[in-house]
């Protein structure tokens, strides 16, 4: 009886034991990741790609080529900075769109894209978009016009600190400012000057002294 008794007590013991024992070590699961990381991760750009590429895939590569790129410093300067000039036109362009189209000018001015503003300002002149420079321009107007210290937020604004000094609760609170911003929200949805096209128009038309450049960068 003490035998047996001592035998359960071992199988108990073991039972808890061994699945511990087992697991113990084992590497913990990593969070799945989503198609856009892998297609980011795995991005490419060179000439030979881009060539084959149908529109829409130029516009695509372009674009996880360019987050990839960011990436290298979590959307740091450094990161833009070392960028080809046409690739910062990119982003900057694709940028500005996504912003407005998901929270107007406000969105894109309180959020990093703020820091680029005079840079994106420069990216449409460079495409062509005189329509959505102004426009851009009038907005950027705005937001200083209603600022209780105009000459603070121009320095913070030359200085890239837009997105990370501005009180939110106020800007959201002044009816005025909205209505403004608004009416240019409204205006950049009429969506007057194709962006998506200007902005690959003047990619492939300024390419071709950037394949080298891709080349000896990064390899592609």
């Amino acid at each position: 009886m003490m035998k047996l008794t001592i035998l359960i007590a071992v199988i108990v013991v073991l039972k808890y034991l061994v699945p511990r024992l087992v697991n113990f070590g084992a590497p913990e699961k990593s969070e799945r990741k989503s198609e856009w990381h892998y297609r980011i991760k795995f991005a490419k750009l060179n000439k030979e790609k881009f060539e084959k590429a149908t529109q829409e895939e130029k516009e695509e590569m372009l674009y996880y080529f360019t987050h990839k790129l960011r990436q290298g410093d979590n959307y740091g300067e450094v990161s833009f900075k070392n960028m080809p000039k046409q690739l910062q036109v990119v982003w900057l362009v694709n940028e500005l769109e996504m912003e407005v189209n998901n929270g107007g000018y406000l969105q894109f001015f309180t959020n990093a894209s703020g820091r680029y503003a005079d840079e994106t300002l420069e990216a449409l002149e460079l495409i062509g978009a005189t329509y959505n420079r102004e426009l851009l321009k009038n907005a950027y107007d705005v937001l200083i016009k209603y600022n209780e210290n105009p000459n603070n937020l121009n320095e913070k604004i030359n200085s890239k600190k837009i997105y990370e000094f501005i009180d939110l609760s106020k800007l959201y609170e002044n009816s005025e400012l909205q209505n403004e911003l608004y009416e240019m929200d409204k205006k950049f949805y009429q969506y007057k000057e194709n962006l998506s096209k200007l902005k690959m128009d003047y990619f492939e038309d300024h390419c071709q002294t950037l394949w080298p450049e891709l080349e000896r960068k990064y390899f592609n």
